[in-house]
């Protein structure tokens, strides 16, 4: 269920990533198809420029932290799966030194 999830959470990224280009791409072919003096059409491309570069570096951001949170849950799991992996380790161990021939003492014997 976890794994859809973050496929679902990955998925909507990489597509909001692609209407954002996709905008800023038409944006840029509509402007320069629109009878504007050239020096207009310099700005407006300059601007569109800098408003793309601010969404690239939001996005990256956003990525950065989801990719940590990520990281941060997954070591979690693993974490808590070696602790139970030593409990249960320690459970069947004492579970079967108590049920050997003199309670586990070798020495006991013979």
């Amino acid at each position: 269920m976890r794994r859809t999830m973050r496929t679902q959470d990955s998925g909507s990224g990489t597509f909001m990533i692609g209407i954002i280009c996709g905008a800023c791409v038409g944006a840029a072919i509509g402007m320069m198809f629109a009878p504007k003096p050239g020096a207009e059409m310099r700005r407006q491309l300059a601007d569109q420029g800098e408003w793309l570069r601010q969404q690239a570096a939001e996005q990256a951001e956003w990525l950065r932290q989801r990719a940590g949170d990520l990281y941060g849950g997954a070591s979690q799991t693993v974490n808590d799966m070696m602790a139970r992996g030593r409990e249960a380790y320690s459970v069947g161990r004492d579970a079967f030194n108590k049920a050997r021939p003199h309670n586990g003492h070798a020495g006991d014997m013979g």
